[in-house]
């Protein structure tokens, strides 16, 4: 896996619970004018999320860390420059806010978020594997 243009960790990974919160909000007025902050339950970086999706898919995945030059590159393969600055300019390093873990998942949901790793585990499938491993012992 290559990653670049974020390297420190954020609370916000790809599967936090979007649609879940969304349709509790969509069933209930007491969120109506309400906005939230939807973040995972940790901290995570690139790296650690490769670590993760690689656990679950039952192998090592190495992760490059690529600079933002290169990362430019490569998305300018399938992307217009003005999107590829765009999108680094967004990733960049994660600011304090997004360092920060939120409680709105927890409180909309009345659980907390699942992690990263619980997350690749259950979508494992998704990458066209037929069998995964199951979770490590604690």
């Amino acid at each position: 896996m290559r990653g670049g243009g974020a390297p420190g960790p954020a609370g916000r990974h790809p599967r936090a619970p979007i649609a879940e919160v969304g349709a509790a909000a969509l069933r209930d007025t007491a969120h109506d004018g309400r906005t939230y902050v939807l973040t995972g339950p940790e901290l995570i970086t690139p790296r650690q999320m490769a670590a993760a999706l690689g656990d679950a898919l039952g192998e090592e995945l190495a992760f490059t860390e690529l600079t933002r030059a290169e990362a430019r590159a490569r998305m300018l393969a399938y992307m217009p420059e003005a999107v590829a600055d765009g999108t680094l300019d967004i990733l960049g390093e994660p600011t304090a806010e997004e360092q920060k873990i939120s409680p709105d998942v927890e409180r909309v949901l009345g659980r907390a978020p699942r992690s990263f790793a619980t997350w690749a585990r259950q979508n494992a499938a998704a990458f066209g594997l037929s069998a995964v491993r199951p979770p490590a012992a604690p």
